[in-house]
């Protein structure tokens, strides 16, 4: 993916290496610049990233990797927030720069060049390098801002191609990328100033996107020390002295050759700290960049108390919260216990009462006396 001052282009490539055929492409436009607008893109490219990833499973495919080039530091750090707030992983993000540098290494290889001239042409400045096919490092890099007249740009671009044929490391073509440059149109012009193959983009539009996938792809590129040596130059790429940024840091005259000195030719002031016309970072304008040293500090002491109240957490619940297998008896432990209370005594069975004694049997009655003998004769 990459994202341009005014739109977002996506383009899924096919391949382990990203060298293969575009999948599909799309591409939304991006509102004025303002703060709502830059966080508003970040919250599409991460949408359209996890779109895709759902699009290409769905499709049976398995997304290796992804990669996003930008070409403002401010939408860089809104988008890595953002990545990071949604929880999206594996995104590695580019500068415009080292995709049309990875987009220029696979171009050479396809054309059996052994060094390529890249000429990188924002509206504003130009760059120009020479990217090694075999290992992707860039060596003479040269980077010059460019004249707000439309023809005087296109003179000195003319100059620049011209200049690819004196370069200490011989290349054996050039090729143009732009970003929100119309490079057909000024195509021709480039190709009449040296007599070197010239090619660009077949998708001057979706190139740096490609760019991007390619990059992700091959990782290992940034570890490069002349790569890393290149990319120190580019703003943005994550190994940038911020000072870099400011204009004229590294505009150093081409005709010098070896005499040209290391070092910057404007001071090395923190006032001036990203206040150049290339930057597009007016925010940070007024930073107030020294309270930052006594906040970091100041940081960096409420770190180290969170990381030992932390520490101090994680010990109190391993020791209150022990597994069941510990609390189990142990034979080799005393085991103390309690002394248990013995039930109370019943109480005595209250006494029966003596039962009432029998009333007498009645005496029996007297018989009745014995009748005379004679009353029962009958005379």
């Amino acid at each position: 993916m990459s994202m341009a001052p005014t739109a977002v282009r996506m383009v899924l490539v096919e391949g382990q290496n990203g060298q293969g055929a575009t999948v599909d492409e799309d591409n939304f436009d991006v509102p004025p610049e303002d703060d709502a607008a830059t966080l508003s893109a970040a919250n599409q490219v991460v949408s359209a990233i996890l779109g895709t990833r759902q699009g290409a499973a769905e499709g049976g495919y398995q997304l290796a990797s992804t990669g996003v080039t930008f070409t403002d530091p401010i939408e860089a750090a809104a988008l890595r927030d953002a990545l990071a707030a949604h929880k999206v992983e594996n995104v590695m993000l580019v500068s415009s720069f080292l995709a049309a540098a990875a987009l220029a290494q696979a171009v050479g290889s396809q054309t059996n060049y052994a060094q390529t001239a890249l000429l990188y042409i924002e509206p504003e400045t130009a760059t120009l390098a020479v990217v090694n096919s075999a290992d992707g490092s860039i060596a003479d890099v040269r980077r010059q801002p460019l004249p707000a007249d439309d023809e005087a740009a296109v003179a000195q671009l003319a100059t620049m191609v011209s200049h690819a044929e004196t370069m200490e490391t011989r290349p054996d073509g050039v090729f143009v990328v732009g970003s929100g440059i119309d490079i057909p149109l000024i195509k021709p012009a480039l190709e009449a100033a040296t007599s070197l193959p010239l090619s660009a983009p077949e998708e001057p539009e979706t190139a740096l996107a490609r760019g991007a996938a390619l990059a992700s792809a091959h990782a290992p590129l940034f570890s490069s020390s002349t790569a890393a040596l290149a990319y120190a130059q580019d703003p943005g790429t994550g190994a940038i002295n911020p000072f870099a940024i400011a204009p004229g840091y590294f505009d150093t005259p081409g005709t010098l050759g070896r005499d040209a000195l290391a070092y910057s030719a404007v001071p090395d002031d923190v006032d001036d700290l990203y206040t150049g016309a290339h930057t597009g970072a007016t925010a940070l304008v007024d930073a107030g960049y020294p309270e930052r040293r006594s906040f970091r500090l100041v940081g960096s002491i409420v770190a180290g108390v969170f990381v030992i109240g932390v520490v101090a957490l994680v010990v109190s619940l391993a020791i209150a919260i022990r597994p069941t297998a510990n609390v189990r008896p142990s034979p080799n432990q005393n085991v103390v216990v309690a002394p248990t209370r013995p039930a109370p005594a019943p109480e005595a069975p209250a006494p029966a009462e003596a039962p009432a004694p029998a009333a007498p049997a009645p005496a029996p009655a007297a018989p009745a006396p014995a009748p005379d003998a004679l009353s029962l004769i009958h005379i």
